[in-house]
């Protein structure tokens, strides 16, 4: 246990005044399990309440308080899986020896409001030797009798859970439909321009333009005159970034309190709520669909708001739209890790939109990248100094390393045999729960069998008539096909569950097959498929040491002509010179050969300038010999003669090291539509996130140089 956590255990018997205690022989260990989901529960009254009368209740029992554990702000519809104090209650209560006996709640909700989160975790705590106790009621799982009253408890919070959200999205749907004329408020966020009145009222809340209500002169930026403004500078400059750059001068802001730029200028021109005065209840992309992909909870409805711009402004506006020519983007790189390498500041690094075809000086352009945080729409006092980068190294060096995983076999077989285990670890025996199911259901079945028998052998003998007969047989055998109907339920429930559960195993099986295709074709990957791939993978890169900065100048082709062939520069000794000697012309009178060839492997081992360089040589006569004679391919006659000597390798000024964390969805991988017959992987519409991690979350692997 880590001591964020004792201190929080510690702090949690304080508060339930209580203290941890020592089993004597023969007495249960007992430990409490306290949740609460709701934000004003958690802020303090709930785990109180609840906890101290748990503590009373073992108290009562004779039994011994080992422990606390409590999730605050979880709802009960998570898993056990889900909840991080109900997963080290079971981490420790699947160790030899278990260290408690019964786990006690207040309540049965706060084991779960759905079956498959309430009923894995109770068996598999059965399965341990481990049972539940609940306070309220005073039962537990150690008998039939106690089972079958925690079922019904499980079914009543489950449905508690589908009538509470019926409820509650019945009432938003009907107050959108009989208000929707009104401008209601039905949560959610605010559209720019307007602010919700009598907020908190149930039933009152609507939205109404944000004008000034002052009487006197007013010092307050009003969104609508942030929108008329809007309006003006568009039409007078149809540009969306020069309006933004008046909105900021002029002290406007946004609704989260940033810049405006060009997208968020768009979109507030461009919006149903700017130009028609409209919101859509239930009409985003997000909204619940039901299994006909209609809205679950209601149709969309229209809410009608008060408009803030004038006909006359709606005008001018579609007029300047249409005047507006059309934004063409520029011929520039491919970044294919745009938004994905982690900047020094913490945000990210993106693309520096510079053109293939220079500058208008007519200057080579390079690859380069810069922080997101550093953007022209960032005032100059709060840019970072996030330094600008060289993309090629970093996007190199990542590709490689997301290679050489996807064409590693045994670390795609590891990862199955973790998701094997995983499997193993999931909980309960549903196999075992299923046969049991079977048999009391054929039981159930024999039963009811007889009854129907004694129940037409009474009828006949008591000379019912044919509907009396009927109804009597009914009413005689309606409780046992209630209670058959409630198995059927649970057997469909559990096998549901099983199929679930089998998820990791699948996993394990795809990561399998994925590691006999491992040998995947990815070296004739286009920057665009590479980026495709990092976006499936949603990579996120860290730089770790040295940034590859922007280049000063033109490359070293002295370092370029050793990196290019892998060629360590050698050391001009005696040794060295005695075999060359007889290939190297008389370069100058003034200096020796000797000198100037030493002079090439100094430019070549530092990387500096020929200006910079001590050589001993004049820089300029350095430079003339290497053009007409090194360059000329004088040298790689020279170093086929140095072959084997001791040399020091060359600055690779493109060297980085970066740590790769993406997600591995094998079956995204190996059946995803850009996977071709050989098995190369392609462009494919996966989503994923995160480290390289197997589907179950656990995390698998960082590659790192």
């Amino acid at each position: 246990m880590s001591t964020d956590d004792r201190v929080r255990r510690e702090a949690l018997f304080r508060a339930l005044d209580a203290a941890a205690q020592v089993a004597e022989p023969g007495q249960l260990r007992a430990v409490a399990y306290l949740r609460v989901s709701t934000e004003d529960q958690r802020k303090g009254f709930g785990v109180a309440y609840t906890g101290r009368r748990v503590v009373k209740h073992i108290a009562q029992k004779g039994w011994a308080l080992v422990d606390i554990f409590a999730d605050e702000g979880f709802s009960g519809s998570l898993d056990h899986t889900q909840r991080p104090d109900v997963k080290e209650l079971m981490r420790q209560a699947r160790t030899t020896p278990t260290p408690f006996d019964v786990v006690v709640v207040y309540e049965d909700r706060a084991i779960g409001r759905k079956g498959r989160a309430f009923w894995p975790w109770t068996w598999e705590l059965q399965d341990l030797g481990v049972f539940t106790a609940v306070v309220v009621g005073d039962y537990d799982n150690t008998t039939e009798e106690g089972e079958s009253r925690m079922r019904k408890a499980a079914d009543r919070a489950e449905d508690e859970l589908v009538t509470i959200r019926n409820r509650t999205q019945g009432g938003l749907q009907e107050k959108a439909e009989f208000m929707g004329d009104e401008g209601a408020y039905l949560g959610g966020n605010v559209p720019f321009g307007y602010r919700i009145r009598n907020k908190g009222m149930t039933g009152e809340s609507r939205l109404v333009p944000d004008d000034c209500e002052c009487t006197g002169e007013c010092a307050t930026n009003h969104e609508t005159d942030c929108m008329h403004l809007a309006v003006e500078r568009f039409v007078a400059t149809l540009s969306y970034e020069k309006t933004g750059e008046e909105l900021n001068k002029a002290g406007f802001r946004r609704k989260n309190g940033a810049l405006w730029d060009y997208g968020s200028v768009w979109n507030l021109l461009n919006s149903r709520v700017t130009l028609e005065a409209v919101m859509v209840h239930r009409g985003s992309k997000d909204v619940v669909l039901d299994k006909e992909g209609k809205p679950r909870y209601g149709k969309p409805v229209e809410i009608k708001l008060k408009p803030i711009l004038t006909p006359r402004e709606l005008a001018d506006l579609a007029e300047a739209k249409a005047k507006r020519p059309r934004r063409r983007t520029p011929k520039t790189f491919v970044y294919t890790l745009a938004g994905r390498i982690v900047s020094p500041c913490g945000r990210v690094y993106v693309g520096n939109g510079k053109s293939r075809q220079g500058d208008k000086h007519g200057r080579s352009p390079f690859k380069a990248m810069r922080c997101s945080n550093a953007a022209g729409s960032v005032p100059k006092t709060e840019r970072c100094d996030c330094p600008i980068i060289r993309a090629e190294p970093v996007e190199r060096e990542s590709w490689r390393l997301v290679k050489s995983f996807l064409q590693d076999p045994e670390e795609l077989q590891r990862l199955a045999t973790e998701a094997l285990a995983k499997r193993a670890q999931t909980g309960a025996d549903f196999d075992g729960r299923l046969k049991d199911l079977g048999r009391r259901i054929a039981e159930s079945e024999e039963s009811i069998d007889l009854m129907l028998m004694a129940a037409t052998q009474q009828a006949r003998a008591r000379r019912m008539s044919r509907t009396e007969a009927e109804a009597y047989i009914t009413r005689m055998t309606a409780q046992p096909n209630a209670d058959l109907a409630d198995l059927h339920k649970q057997r469909v429930e559990i096998e549901r569950w099983k199929a679930d559960s089998a998820e990791a195993e699948d996993t394990a099986q795809q990561l399998a097959a994925l590691a006999k295709k491992a040998r995947v074709r990815l070296e004739d990957k286009t920057l665009e498929e590479q980026a495709e791939l990092f976006n499936l993978l949603q990579t996120e890169v860290e730089i770790i040491g040295v940034v590859p900065s922007r280049p000063l100048g033109r490359p070293c082709q002295a370092c370029a002509f050793f990196v290019e062939r892998g060629l360590m520069v050698p050391h001009l000794t005696d040794v060295a010179w005695s075999r060359v000697a007889d290939i190297v012309p008389q370069f100058s009178p003034r200096y020796s050969s000797r000198e100037i060839l030493a002079g090439f492997f100094q430019k070549a081992r530092t990387g500096v300038s020929w200006r910079s360089l001590d050589a001993g040589v004049p820089h300029t006569t350095l430079m003339n010999y290497w053009i007409r004679w090194g360059a000329a391919g004088g040298l790689e006659a020279v170093m086929e003669r140095l072959a084997g000597l001791p040399g020091t390798p060359p600055p690779d000024h493109d060297k980085v090291t970066v740590r790769v964390r993406c997600i591995i969805l094998p079956d995204v991988l190996l059946s995803g539509p850009g996977q071709d017959v050989n098995g190369a992987l392609g462009s494919s519409d996966g989503s994923t996130v995160g480290e390289i991690r197997s589907r179950t979350g656990s995390a698998d692997r960082v590659a790192g140089r």
